[in-house]
Order: structure tokens, then C-alpha cells, then sequence
């Protein structure tokens, strides 16, 4: 199978890092002291480079540097310089790692990044993390334990809190995309590269809004076919709807069209961050569900009634014991060995 065309952002062999000098602080944005403390607690499997927007040279010495990707966490004002140079030394992908930029800076950006070939994944993004690489290029905290689970969000904060709670549970991750508004790289081409990616056996998503439906629903029907994905989407109610938009800039749209389109494309929806939380580990567990049968095993009679209505409801199965099953049982039930009082 050929490489998929995001391979050098999430699969980097090599990064040139952009986060200003250790020694300078009035010129070293708080991201890139960050950055560079999570490259010091986890060592990345590839090369890494960190370079210098103000760095004296030639075109020809400059042309000597190589890398897939550029991480950049700079002040505003040295951004579009770095994106300049991430295209002359051959990156084909860059991160932004910034917060508060405003549309138009955003597309000022994304015209240099075009121009220079590069893929831009931000700004207004804490970054992502692949485990699997030792590759923290985020501010969202640190390297998460490596798992078989993605988590791709449209919300920082969401994002952080994730990591804190899969940090506390237990579970891994095999990638962590943290998505702001005014990105190039957006959620159609992230979930198109995890449908691909071997190391991701199921994805969740937290959704605000989209901005191009039919990418999306083409991205997440090829991703929904491959491997579950759970989805939990903002914006359900009018005030919700208005806030998301304000929040990601994206378009929500109605709450009955969204739930039938992931329907037909075969994704999950939860609708609160608890779901979202027990969906998470239950598909980072090894454990899959065979068939359609579910068994409940219970201690008292009225929950087993609530449970075997709901697993009907679901459109599932309620699983029962064979006769020798069932009279194995009772021989083996200390109340079938008492003698009759």
C-alpha cells in the first residue's frame, strides 16, 4: 500500500523543531519552552533539529537541512518566517502550535503554506501526539501510554482532559489530534489517514461542526467501514449551536440530519462526555463482542428485566444457557443442595 499523503506530519522521520532560543525568553513563546521539555522527557524515535527563524545563511547551506515535518511554536510575528524555511529544507507538513489567531492571520498562513507545498495542521491547535513514536509534538501534557485507541477533537480542552483521565485508566492511544479553528489539515483528512493507519483499531471523535459535509461523510463512512468510531458532537441545542460556532468557526447545522448521517455511515454516536469516557475504554480494552448476543449476569431479578428490555431496544440479542448449561448450573448452586426445611 502506497504512503498516505499525511504520513510525514504523523509519521515523521525527521522534524525540524521551531521553538526559539532555551536562552531568550522574552523571544520563546510559552509552546515552545513546553515543547521543548516534552522532547527532553520523551526521546522521538527519529532525527530531530531545532532551528532558529534568525539563524544567518545561505540558500545553499539551508538547502543541506532536511526534514518531514516543521513543529512550530513561536510569537505570531515569526510564524509565516518559519513556514518559509520548513518549505526550502523539503517539509512537506508543518504544525502550528499557537491559540487566539484570528482568521485572517490563519489564512495569510495557509496562502504560505500552498505556496511552500507544506500541510498545515493548526494554528489554534495544542499540537497531536503517536505514542508509538515517542512523539509528543503537543502542549496538551504528556506523552500519552500507547494504545489502540485515536482520539481526534475539536476542543483543546476536551483534549487535555481526555489524556488526564486515560492517564488515570489506563487506556493508550495510537494517535491524539487536537483540531482548532482555521486549519488546514482538518477532520475529513485526519480520519482518512487513521482508517489507513495500522496502529489505530477504533477512533473517537469530538465534533463542533464541519465545514465541508460531503468530505466529512466520505471520510467518515471509509473510516466507519474499517474500524468503530464513536462520535460525540457539541451543539445539539440552539445555545450550544451558537457557542460551537463561535468556538470552531464551523458549521453545526441541524442535530436530526447529523444523527441520521452518522447512522448511514455506520459511526456511533454518545451524547455526553461520560459515554464518550466509557466508549473509550471499552474500545481500548483487547476484548471485541462476537455476534449478537449479550448475557447479563445479575444479582437481583429487577435489573436483569431493565437490562434484557434495553438489549432488545438496541436491536441485540438476550443471550440463554443450553439445558446442560443451565442444570450444570443448578447442581453446582449451594441453594439447590439444601435439603427441603
Amino acid at each position: 500500500m502506497d504512503k498516505h499523503f499525511l504520513n510525514p506530519l504523523f509519521a515523521p522521520a525527521s522534524i525540524a523543531a521551531f521553538v526559539g532560543h532555551a536562552d531568550d525568553p522574552g523571544g520563546q513563546a510559552p509552546a515552545g519552552r513546553t515543547l521543548r521539555e516534552a522532547f527532553r522527557a520523551d526521546r522521538f524515535d527519529g532525527t530531530l533539529r531545532f532551528l532558529d527563524v534568525r539563524t544567518k545563511g545561505t540558500l545553499e547551506e539551508l538547502s543541506q537541512t532536511h526534514a518531514d515535518l516543521a513543529l512550530i511554536a513561536l510569537a505570531p510575528r515569526d510564524v509565516a518566517a518559519a513556514l518559509e524555511i520548513a518549505g526550502r529544507i523539503g517539509c512537506t507538513a508543518a504544525v502550528v502550535i499557537s491559540s487566539g489567531i484570528s482568521a485572517e492571520q490563519a489564512a495569510q498562513w495557509r496562502k504560505i503554506a500552498r505556496r511552500e507545498g507544506v500541510h498545515l495542521l493548526g494554528p489554534n491547535s495544542l499540537g497531536f501526539q503517536r505514542p508509538l513514536l515517542h512523539l509528543n509534538a503537543s502542549v496538551a501534557g504528556p506523552l500519552a501510554k500507547a494504545g489502540p485507541l485515536a482520539l481526534v477533537s475539536q476542543s483543546g480542552a476536551l483534549t487535555a482532559s481526555m489524556l488526564d483521565w486515560a492517564r488515570q485508566n489506563g487506556v493508550g492511544f495510537s494517535s491524539v489530534v487536537s483540531l482548532g479553528p482555521h486549519t488546514s489539515v482538518d477532520i475529513p483528512q485526519v480520519l482518512d489517514f487513521l482508517a489507513n493507519d495500522q496502529a489505530t483499531h477504533s477512533i473517537i471523535v469530538y465534533l463542533e461542526g464541519i465545514a465541508d459535509a460531503r468530505r466529512f461523510m466520505s471520510a467518515l463512512r471509509s473510516a466507519s467501514h474499517a474500524k468503530p468510531v464513536v462520535v460525540l458532537k457539541a451543539g445539539r441545542k440552539p445555545a450550544g449551536n451558537e457557542a460551537a460556532q463561535t468556538h470552531s468557526a464551523a458549521i453545526v447545522g441541524s442535530d436530526d440530519v447529523f444523527d441520521a448521517a452518522l447512522r448511514r455511515a455506520g459511526a456511533v454516536r454518545v451524547r455526553s462526555f461520560v459515554e464518550l469516557f466509557s466508549a473509550a475504554k471499552c474500545l481500548a480494552s483487547r476484548y471485541r463482542p462476537v455476534g449478537r448476543r449479550l448475557a447479563v449476569v445479575t444479582n437481583g431479578g429487577g435489573p436483569g428485566v431493565l437490562a434484557a428490555d434495553w438489549i432488545n431496544e438496541i436491536g441485540l440479542d438476550l443471550g440463554r444457557l443450553c439445558a446442560p448449561a443451565q442444570n450444570s448450573c443448578c447442581r453446582r448452586c449451594p441453594r439447590s443442595r439444601r435439603s427441603p426445611t
